[in-house]
């Protein structure tokens, strides 16, 4: 009897050859899933661009060693910050349970602190401010975030 064809293993094995089949199929779906958002995905060579239609912030994961990347749309109106039932949920220190909120008015895009700790580019914001393309937010001590425009 082949090693390979014990009980159990063949029926792994045939398993296996199902899920290798439906790979495509899952990789059409998330295609598709791709396709009905506001991002585009672009291959560029050795790497992936992506670009969105609005405003957004970017998290480059929760930690020094994560390896995700979010994009966090800004969409037209307030969108809340803070670690709780935020619109976007931030940890670390200093950061309050509503720590701030940003305001997307017309593309036009600011920052209001609600007299937490935020700053813009390495300095405090104390007042509502208008923010620049690419410009480098941090709430409370060390949650970093990058904002682009569409």
């Amino acid at each position: 009897m082949d090693k390979w064809r014990r009980k159990g293993v063949s029926d792994s094995l045939e398993d296996m050859d199902s899920l290798n089949r439906n790979i495509p199929e899952c990789g059409r779906q998330t295609h598709q899933m791709l396709q009905s958002t506001p991002l585009d995905l672009v291959e560029t060579g050795k790497g992936l661009k992506f670009q969105a239609e609005r405003p957004h912030l970017v998290s480059l994961g929760s930690g020094r060693l994560s390896t995700a990347i979010t994009l966090l749309p800004l969409p037209e109106g307030q969108t809340t910050l803070g670690h709780g039932p935020m619109d976007i949920n931030i940890q670390g220190p200093g950061v309050a349970a509503q720590h701030c909120y940003i305001e997307n008015r017309s593309g036009v895009i600011k920052l209001h602190p609600c007299g937490n700790l935020c700053a813009v580019d390495g300095l405090q914001v104390n007042q509502p401010l208008r923010l620049s393309q690419g410009c480098m937010l941090c709430f409370g001590q060390s949650a970093f975030f990058p904002l682009q425009p569409p």
